[in-house]
């Protein structure tokens, strides 16, 4: 007997073919005895372009819109020359086989990939599905005698297929629609892309409306017991109320009206899922999301992670063994903290859920372990880190406030103890600060007033980014809340950091070190889409809905035909809008807005795709800024300082060797160059 796997990459028919025995390579296959071990390179079929529907499509013409493929005649073509050779030998070796087994990733797009595949082929053949969640040997050898019938992921395969054409329908019409209306260039708008961008799009004009705020605090120094503190003023004041009352305060005495203290228990954080794990190395190693998946995903497909791209943070009550396994296979290899927590399953109801996990659970460590070096090592160490710290107790605290009055002035001193740092001497938390003992009054014996600003919201990066996508743009802070809103966030775990590049590739997005930052391509197409009144384009809260009832589509509570027929008639509404003469015209007058007027001559800074110019430079004028000069990148903000300020702020750049370097892009002599900062002489020089 004859029986071929099918997997989605290379990797993991090798883990797959060395979990079965000595594999031995025929092609670009795999055979150990019985088994016969193909793979494909992620996907190997995609809907063909409009033009194989028609000739007429080959031109990009409203008359032609909407472009909707009727249920039988939608197409599939190779993605590449080499996916079809990839796809031949598969059938061939589909045509031999006496059963089939798909092992794509167990997902979504996984259980996509093979169906195409087997579309394909046009081959029947009896076929199961090999579901695994880590690819260790025991998982792999476990779960091949555990094959599920395929029909059993028949709504899973619904769902996929209803979210590609969803993708196809929209992308295709909309972006042609607004690009033959623009008459300019091309734009890509898409049904997950376009409300990511509108997030950054917004949080941009938020920082560049906002107007900062100069006020002052006054902090007082007292000392009680040997030991010295600064309490703060909770009022605000202008600079000359400040002054005077630090002045008025040396040597008087504060009165205690409040001193509270409370103990808080603290919790560990939940097991992480991937998008938790893209937040965490956008903020502590300032990696792209993309690199964060590419990095699990060698993990994964080295037995050492279970499955990265998912949703849950919870694992099923029927791993409970294999977690106290884990442990002890673990804790050998990595001393740090105490493993008889895990052991005894500490914390079991927050990390146990069936309910929480759907098609796949929270990321851990299967146990295994391989030498690792760099980046590899660093991810690895961390979600076993992550691991460990979620059985551990709750971390105690103690948080004291207390308040001082000076007449109507009040001043305000909090401090928080830690008393069983627990889960932090693991993933790091809170330093511990002095607590006042009981006191009734204090003395000031030094006082400052201090000079504050208020500042805009941060630019996004790509794990704060990550973070308002699975929320449907709502920014939370609640581990618990976040998790309830993950149902309606845009996208999904397996395809964000993807939205992310795409948006770059378009040239909506720069990015500026780990800042996401829209370009004037990007601020443009959402603020003509809001104009013509196809804002739903834009609003996460509409694909967070989509997102929703493929969900429910997953589960069999929907149709994959209601979902296509809604997402029909909203492309119809999108062409219609855009075919509608006012829409011509906003677009129009939207494109290429001046970022400044030029400093050379009488012409306007505009913004192309590789540089900002002057719209004269036919006449000669030669303002031209790199939008990538020496490695660094130069924002449309940058522009409008440089012309306004003849210089931008300090910005980063790297010289030819690789060696980072801090520079101003300056105006000199009629010319657009780069001016190192003054050295400030030591004393002595």
């Amino acid at each position: 007997m004859s029986i071929l796997i099918v997997t989605e990459k290379p990797s993991v028919a090798r883990q797959i073919a060395a979990a079965l025995g000595k594999p031995k390579k025929e092609g670009n296959h795999l055979v150990v005895g019985e088994y016969v071990i193909a793979h494909a390179m992620g996907h190997l079929l995609q809907f063909a372009y409009p033009e194989h529907y028609g000739e007429r499509y080959k031109k990009w013409r409203l008359e032609d819109l909407p472009i909707m493929p009727k249920e039988d005649e939608w197409q599939l073509v190779p993605i590449s020359k080499t996916a079809v050779k990839q796809l031949e030998e598969i059938k061939t070796l589909w045509a031999e086989a006496d059963m089939v087994i798909s092992a794509t990733d167990a997902g979504r797009e996984g259980e996509l990939i093979f169906r195409l595949i087997q579309q394909y082929v046009g081959i029947e053949k009896p076929i199961k599905r090999l579901w695994l969640q880590s690819l260790t040997k025991e998982t792999i050898r476990e779960q091949i005698k555990q094959l599920l019938d395929l029909s059993e992921l028949d709504n899973l395969y619904a769902s996929a297929l209803a979210r590609a054409k969803a993708d196809w329908l929209v992308g295709i019409n909309a972006s042609r629609a607004f690009t033959v209306v623009s008459k300019k260039e091309v734009f890509s708008i898409g049904r997950v892309q376009t409300p990511t961008l509108a997030i950054l799009v917004d949080r941009e004009k938020e920082i560049q409306s906002f107007v900062p705020r100069i006020y002052y605090k006054v902090k007082v120094r007292f000392e009680v017991e040997g030991k010295s503190f600064w309490a703060e003023s909770v009022k605000e004041y202008d600079q000359e109320e400040a002054e005077k009352l630090a002045e008025e305060l040396i040597g008087k005495t504060l009165i205690v009206t409040e001193q509270t203290e409370e103990q808080a228990k603290i919790n560990p954080p939940l097991l992480p899922d991937l998008g938790d794990l893209q937040k965490f190395t956008s903020r502590s190693f300032k990696w792209s999301a993309q690199k964060t998946l590419k990095i699990l995903q060698k993990l994964y497909e080295n037995a050492l992670i279970t499955y990265p791209r998912t949703d849950s943070r919870y694992l099923p009550t029927d791993m409970k063994k294999q977690v106290i396994g884990t442990a002890n296979q673990l804790e050998p290899l990595f001393a740090k903290g105490n493993w008889e927590y895990v052991k005894k399953l500490n914390n079991r109801g927050r990390i146990f859920n069936n309910a929480r996990v759907t098609d796949h659970f929270a990321i851990i460590p299967t146990g295994k372990i391989k030498e690792l070096k760099g980046d590899d090592e660093k991810m690895f160490n961390y979600v076993v880190d992550r691991f460990l710290a979620a059985f551990y107790p709750p971390a105690l605290e103690t948080h004291q406030k207390t308040v001082f009055s000076y007449g109507d002035h009040l001043f305000e001193y909090a401090a928080v103890r830690v008393d069983d740092p627990s889960w932090y001497t693991i993933l790091g938390g809170k330093e511990s600060q002095e607590l006042l003992p009981k006191i009734a009054e204090v003395m000031v014996l030094e006082t400052s007033a201090e000079k504050r600003q208020t500042r805009p919201a941060p630019r996004f990066t790509d794990g704060m980014l990550i973070a308002a996508m699975e929320t449907a743009g709502k920014l939370v802070e609640s581990e618990e809340l976040a998790e309830i809103l993950k149902e309606k966030g845009i996208g999904t775990p397996a395809t964000r950091a993807e939205i992310i590049e795409r948006l770059i590739e378009m040239g909506y997005v720069q990015r500026n070190g780990p800042q996401l930052i829209p370009t004037s391509k990007g601020i443009m197409l959402i603020d003509a889409l809001r104009e013509v009144k196809l804002q739903s384009l834009t609003e996460p809260e509409l694909t967070g809905e989509w997102e929703r009832r493929l969900g429910l589509i997953e589960k069999g509570k929907e149709t994959p035909e209601s979902f296509m027929w809604s997402i029909e008639e909203y492309v119809k509404d999108i062409v219609q809008t855009l075919s509608k003469e006012e829409s011509s015209k906003t677009l129009k007058s939207k494109q290429n807005m001046p970022i400044a007027k030029c400093p050379f001559c009488d012409g306007y800074i505009l913004e192309g795709q590789k540089s900002y110019y002057c719209s004269n430079w036919k006449e000669g004028c030669k303002f031209r800024v790199w939008k990538n000069m020496n490695r660094g990148v130069i924002t449309a903000d940058d522009v409008r300082r440089l012309v306004a300020e003849g210089r931008t702020r300090l910005k980063r750049f790297r010289s030819k060797a690789g060696k980072a370097y801090r520079a101003f892009v300056v105006l000199k002599d009629g010319e657009v160059v780069i001016e190192f900062p003054t050295r400030k002489k030591k004393d002595g020089e």
